[in-house]
Parts: C-alpha cells; structure tokens; sequence
C-alpha cells in the first residue's frame, strides 16, 4: 500500500510540492490563454515539460499558468524551477510570480523574477522569496508569457520540474 502526504515536514520545511508535469497533463494548475500544451521530449525531469507557444501573429496578451500555494501569514514562499525557450525577435518574455491577495482579490504583495532571453537549454530560475502578509485570502504561483509586441515569428517557452516550497 502507498501513502502519499500532500505536505511534507523536514526540518521545518513544508514541500508545496514539485511539478514535473509526467503526468501529461496540467494536474494541480489552471490554464489561461492558449498556446499552453504538455511537450514529450527533452524535458529537464522525467520526459515531459510545459510549453506555451507564442505563434506568429500574436497580438500582445499574457498567457498564464497558475497554482494555489497553501501558505498561511508569516509563511516565506519560494519558487525554483527550470526554463528554457526560443525568442528570436525578442516578442515575448517570461514572468514567473508569487502573488498573495486579499479576500477581494486585490494583491497585497507579489515577487517576479522576468526573463526576456532565453536560453535553448534548461536553466534553473529562482523567484525571490515572499513572506506571506497578513490579510492574505490566497497565494498564487504563476507562470506568465507576456507577448509585448506581435509576433514575427513562432516563440516558445517551456517550464520543468517546478519547486515550490513554504517555510
């Protein structure tokens, strides 16, 4: 029999968890914009990614992924995960951000880390830590591509073995 915990402690670490998306699917995240598909090859984990494609023609626009992280206040949130890409004519970036908001929706704190060059080989990206305030409804992990002028060419984004953990 196999028992899976959905939080970890190891020395006062809780594991959010590490997505690797080997299950072929967008399991634990919510997608929003199109362009966003599961890849079967050279992944940086296992063997699959998550790839949003910029296609030529795209207007400007985000296209975002994003995970619930249970954190309760005074919780710091950090956020390692391995990117790679293709952005030739420089039409798209990455953003990858820890957003805490209240129970309105309104954001009362949010950390980023932007990466406008990519590499075409995985490289791990970490997001600055965030201390949970107080206040806070929900905690966010999103994994934003920005298309900041229309595409000139096809532009691609894949993201691995994402780890999120709380302290």
């Amino acid at each position: 029999m196999t028992v899976v915990l959905a939080f970890c402690a190891v020395d006062g670490l809780f594991a959010q968890g590490k997505s690797s998306f080997e299950t072929g699917d967008f399991t634990g995240w919510n997608v929003q914009g199109k362009g966003w598909t599961i890849y079967s090859r050279d992944a940086s984990d296992g063997s699959k990614s998550a790839l949003c494609t910029v296609s030529k023609g795209e207007p400007a626009g985000v296209m975002a992924c994003a995970k619930v992280v249970k954190a309760q206040p005074g919780f710091v949130v950090k956020v390692d995960l391995d990117l790679a890409g293709k952005a030739r004519h420089n039409s798209s970036r990455v953003k990858i951000s820890v957003i805490c908001v209240d129970a309105g929706g309104g954001i009362l704190q949010e950390v980023e880390k932007t990466v406008a060059v990519p590499s075409s080989d995985f490289h791990r990206i970490s997001v600055p830590e965030l201390i949970v305030p107080a206040k806070t409804a929900e905690t966010y992990v999103m994994l934003m591509v920005e298309v900041t002028k229309t595409a000139k060419s096809t532009e691609w984004w894949r993201f691995d073995n994402v780890l999120i953990r709380v302290e």
